[in-house]
């Protein structure tokens, strides 16, 4: 059995305050017993609208200050956490990057791979796009990690659930908008389909200039039930992941193994003239 947290938080432009607000709230999910925390996306920065300069300003490689903290947290409680993402410098380059941070200081990075484009948001003005998909063994588990707008790509979920992954995180501001009518559905959709846990960590709603999120952040078992679900604001959930269960319901169901590519016609999404 695994106890995992999850932090529903309302980050914006001060730093310094969005890591200490993660901080507190991290305590209280330490105190109900989790194993493992996971933040949502921007958790340390989160500005009202897209500005490649303020984001630049507040960006910093993954030996930097915000993950180091996270880091020490994550080596003196025993505890793994996700990182949630934070604005990643490399080289001339911005990335939206999670990271899953073990409690022996192991660091284990993802960049976002689809970048969100939506009425005047567009997040390739700002951010480079990650490469593609990872999953991470720890204790167990073997996470899958993904971002936000990658809910709405299947094919990232399945290499994952393919790579050998039993729960799939996804860290997240997902805009309330579209998430009354597609955040819930699209999570339990990734979980049945791929027979996995889903850990879902959202910003969470409040009242300012900028976008409003959904909050909602929850966890999924791979049957499709909903283990524990926050509401709109601020708060702290906890839930116990049964890892087994993914086997049980792989073994009853296995939908998996009676996949056949070939009859899938993916040749189809090659472009013309290949």
């Amino acid at each position: 059995m695994l106890r995992v947290g999850i932090v529903q938080m309302a980050s914006g432009s001060d730093k310094g305050e969005n890591l200490r607000r993660a901080e507190a709230m991290m305590g209280e999910a330490l105190e109900g017993g989790a194993e493992l925390v996971v933040l949502p996306e921007l958790f340390s920065f989160l500005p009202p609208k897209i500005d490649l300069e303020a984001y630049r300003r507040n960006s910093e490689p993954l030996e930097g200050p915000t993950v180091g903290r996270l880091r020490g947290i994550a080596e003196k409680e025993g505890v793994a956490i996700v990182a949630g993402s934070i604005v990643e410098a490399s080289g001339n380059g911005l990335y939206n990057t999670s990271c899953l941070i073990l409690p022996n200081g192991g660091l284990h990075p993802y960049r976002k791979v689809h970048l969100f484009r939506y009425g005047g948001i567009n997040e390739a003005l700002v951010f480079s796009e990650g490469k593609g998909g990872e999953v991470f063994p720890w204790d167990g588990l073997r996470l899958g990690m993904t971002i936000c707008y990658d809910l709405r790509f299947p094919e990232i979920y399945r290499m994952e659930a393919l790579g050998g992954a039993n729960a799939i995180c996804n860290v997240a501001a997902f805009l309330e908008k579209t998430g009354r009518s597609h955040w819930i559905t699209l999570l339990r959709a990734r979980a049945i389909e791929n027979q996995v846990f889903v850990l879902a960590a959202d910003q969470a709603r409040r009242d300012w200039d900028g976008p409003r999120y959904y909050g909602n952040s929850c966890i999924i078992d791979p049957w499709g039930r909903i283990i524990t679900r926050a509401g709109y604001g601020e708060g702290v959930i906890v839930g116990d992941v049964r890892l087994e269960r993914v086997e049980e319901i792989r073994e009853r169901l296995p939908s998996l193994t009676a996949r056949r590519p070939e009859a899938y016609g993916l040749a189809a999404e090659k472009k013309e003239g290949d």
